[in-house]
């Protein structure tokens, strides 16, 4: 949970709009199955990280979020070895897919310590300290920060991480708006570009705003 109101709200945005980016994905028609099995489950990423944002979120259950995000770690595994072993392109299948069993797993493992799945019921509205958490004052940025050890040096390690997929992706999302431009027709060249861009994007939003939040674990 986020106590400082201007990073809640511009979190909230750069969760809110990949996970309805994610949605319309999921709903329009033509798509495969697997990809639109893999667009809801950043939709609900990007849901469950809205709630973690603000103080009403802490009071979730654990285990559902747990459940969801370790399938779609899993989900995007095997999604990506049959691909892999469909095509014959080994050496490509898994690399693309690790960002997303990354994002996946990280959010499980948020979910798990967030709401004190080892031995915790959770937190409540009343804001009460559980398990490997420290609870932080008025006036601090983010409501909660990790106690252990071992818990800081993985979340610190999951922030590297996210962040780093971000930038990633948010150099893809200039790089495809800018081949895009070029290569459409005169006066629609910014329409297209945007749209190219678009999916790495809120890819980028996604990772950057996780990175920033598993920074404020440590």
């Amino acid at each position: 949970m986020i106590d400082a109101i201007g990073l809640r709200w511009i979190l909230t945005a750069l969760f809110i709009v990949p996970a309805l980016h994610a949605l319309w994905l999921t709903a329009t028609s033509g798509r495969a199955p697997t990809n639109r099995v893999g667009h809801a489950l950043h939709a609900v990423m990007g849901i469950l990280m809205v709630a973690m944002v603000w103080p009403w979120g802490m009071d979730l259950p654990a285990g559902p979020g747990i459940v969801v995000f370790s399938a779609g770690a899993l989900w995007f595994t095997a999604a990506a070895a049959v691909r892999s072993w469909a095509s014959g392109a080994w050496a490509a299948g898994l690399p693309a897919a690790l960002p997303h069993i990354v994002m996946m797993a990280a959010m499980a493992w948020m979910s798990a310590v967030m709401n004190g799945s080892a031995g915790s019921s959770g937190v409540s509205g009343g804001g009460h300290d559980m398990p490997g958490m420290d609870m932080s004052g008025a006036g601090a940025v983010s409501a909660m920060t990790l106690s252990r050890a071992g818990d800081r040096w993985t979340a610190g390690l999951l922030a590297v991480a996210l962040v780093a997929l971000g930038l990633r992706w948010l150099a893809q999302a200039f790089d495809r708006g800018r081949v895009a431009a070029a290569a459409a027709p005169s006066g629609t060249a910014a329409l297209v570009s945007r749209t190219e861009a678009l999916e790495p994007a809120c890819h980028a939003a996604m990772a950057l705003g996780m990175g920033v939040m598993f920074v404020l674990l440590v």
